[in-house]
């Protein structure tokens, strides 16, 4: 399991399943402006489908295959940020992101990601770090460019969203990157 991961009054750890009710109440507040872009949120519908999430989320670290983390700021649970996949032959990951509303605007998101990159560059050993974003979620593509990724191209319509297909504009960021950007 990943330590607690910090900066200021910002945290990032696992979740336990003590905090199913915590993630369902966020998940269904946020539920309107999430699902736009998160469909797996259909599936949560009550604080057993958190708990269960959280059990699947423990299973895939276990395996080395991801990391989930709560992002706490203020001792609050605030979102998740995560290495939805992680491809160890390849050294590389995919991170995913989500934030309460409410939060958006105090740069919450980016410090949690620069914590997570941080971590899979140092502790993982990753060379590389990616994400997909749809395009027109404007928000999730500015953070990939105000933390330094390269958007090196979309696929078409390559995913299912609401019903419709919609391209994914792809991100991606190396370890030498990170370097780079820790220098200057």
């Amino acid at each position: 399991m990943v330590k607690i991961l910090k900066n200021g009054d910002l945290e990032l750890r696992n979740f336990f399943v003590s905090d199913a009710d915590k993630l369902f109440n966020l998940v269904d507040k946020n539920r309107d402006y999430l699902e736009e872009w998160l469909p797996w949120l259909q599936s949560v519908k009550k604080a057993e489908d958190s708990e269960k999430k959280i059990k699947e989320w423990a299973e895939k670290e276990k395996k080395g295959e991801g990391v989930n983390l709560g992002i706490w700021y203020k001792r609050q649970l605030v979102g998740v940020v995560s290495f939805n996949f992680i491809n160890k032959e390849n050294k590389k990951a995919e991170i995913g992101y989500w934030l309460d509303k409410n939060h958006q605007g105090k740069g919450i998101m980016t410090k949690s990601c620069e914590l997570l990159i941080d971590y899979g560059f140092n502790e993982l050993k990753l060379h590389r770090i990616e994400i997909s974003c749809a395009q027109g979620n404007n928000k999730s593509c500015a953070i990939a460019e105000r933390l330094g990724f390269t958007k090196e191209g979309y696929f078409r319509e390559s995913a299912l969203l609401n019903g419709e297909f919609v391209n994914m504009n792809w991100y991606g960021f190396l370890k030498s990157d990170w370097e780079n950007s820790k220098s200057s």
